[in-house]
């Protein structure tokens, strides 16, 4: 049922399956051994079978949606009804398990032959039902590349300003889903046209037009690590807000700090001076340093620079080994008050200069790292 069918008429293969059955929800769990009653108020049980799981739902009418998400109640019904209660018609297609045999009972095998995304029935009464719907759009017409009935957009417009009221962890989900998808910048466009971005991403309309950002993600087709296109999309905001952005998007701390770092790295990496040698290794070092230059590399092509400094960058990464950039640890805190410095930050700050030293090739041994801490104790303290 529903997108399951749509892959398969689409050539490709569903990532799972949900089934809709006539039978009432007591029945499907009496029909199998392992089941688990994840939503029986709306008539849908999770059935394990062997390795896998399949949502079986009995077909249903919905009884109002008060919360604009959920509805309020159910009518367990035939499948007419069932379909006509869904979003899209492309999602509205039954597939007969037995014969193969699709019941298309609103235009949803001609859509999709034609690359449409329409929404069922009334659109502004679909997305009202269910105000995630709007962003689910941009979602399939970035997956697919299909084009929006006219209809069908000019509802998403009027229902764009109340999508920021779905929670905040279902928008997250479909932004980065939508970011993965093989048209992120086909999305985002459709998120600022349509003013959904404004409604829930107000930060990215604060940081100016979101053509460059398009731009930037059209570039970054084939990046498959959402925190690297969640630093492509975020770019503009500059490191700390774009962690801002995700914290309040509800991303996991690891995702917030690695598009952070991504977006820090990316403009670090824009200003490397071929001459030093030091920042260069200390930037291209970093755990997120490749990433960076993705998201670097990205957005000189959206605004039509060279990739020289990206090339630069990667050039010198292939020619430094590990241990150029990971020089081996030649003195501790107590040989530097051996040496005479003064206890206290100016330990810590002869050890950074010592590492300096070793990664602009000046010192290479124990030896010359006893002289040189002996010659930072031997300048008068600033």
């Amino acid at each position: 049922m529903g997108g399951a069918a749509r892959d398969l008429l689409m050539g490709a293969t569903p990532p799972d399956w949900d089934v809709a059955t006539s039978a009432r929800p007591e029945a499907v769990q009496a029909l199998f051994r392992r089941t688990v009653p994840v939503g029986v108020q709306f008539g849908v049980v999770r059935v394990l079978l062997k390795d896998f799981e399949y949502e079986v739902a009995t077909l249903r009418a919905d009884l109002g949606y008060s919360d604009g998400r959920r509805p309020d109640g159910v009518r367990f019904t035939d499948l007419r009804e069932d379909v006509l209660r869904r979003d899209f018609t492309i999602n509205g297609l039954a597939l007969d398990p037995m014969t193969g045999e699709v019941t298309d009972l609103v235009g949803g095998v001609a859509d999709l032959a034609a690359g449409i995304l329409r929404a069922i029935g009334d659109a502004d009464a679909r997305f009202a039902e269910d105000r995630l719907r709007p962003l689910r759009a941009v979602r399939f017409a970035a997956r697919t590349g299909f084009a929006i009935e006219e209809a069908t957009y000019d509802a998403m417009r009027r229902a764009a300003a109340d999508v920021a009221a779905v929670s905040v962890e279902r928008i997250s989900e479909e932004l980065k889903k939508t970011l993965l998808s093989p048209r992120p910048g086909l999305g985002w466009r459709l998120l600022a046209d349509t003013g959904m971005l404004a409604a829930v991403l107000p930060e990215c309309g604060e940081a100016g037009p979101a053509d460059p950002v398009a731009a930037a993600l059209d570039a970054a087709v084939g990046i498959g690590d959402p925190d690297t296109l969640w630093a492509i999309a975020l770019w503009p905001l500059g490191a700390d807000r774009a962690g801002k952005v995700l914290r309040r998007l509800r991303q996991s701390n690891r995702s917030i700090r690695d598009a952070a770092d991504t977006v820090r790295l990316g403009l670090a990496a824009a200003t490397i001076d071929d001459r030093d040698v030091v920042r260069a290794k200390r930037i291209l070092r970093e755990p997120r340093a490749r990433a960076g230059l993705d998201a670097l590399a990205a957005w000189r092509k959206a605004q039509g620079l060279d990739d020289a400094p990206v090339r630069a960058a990667r050039d010198r990464l292939a020619g430094w080994t590990d241990a150029d950039l990971h020089p081996p640890r030649l003195a501790t805190g107590d040989d530097a008050l051996a040496a005479g410095i003064p206890s206290g930050p100016r330990v810590a700050d002869a050890l950074t200069a010592l590492e300096d030293a070793q990664l602009g090739g000046d010192v290479t041994d124990a030896d010359a790292a006893r002289a040189f801490l002996q010659s930072m104790a031997a300048r008068p303290a600033p």
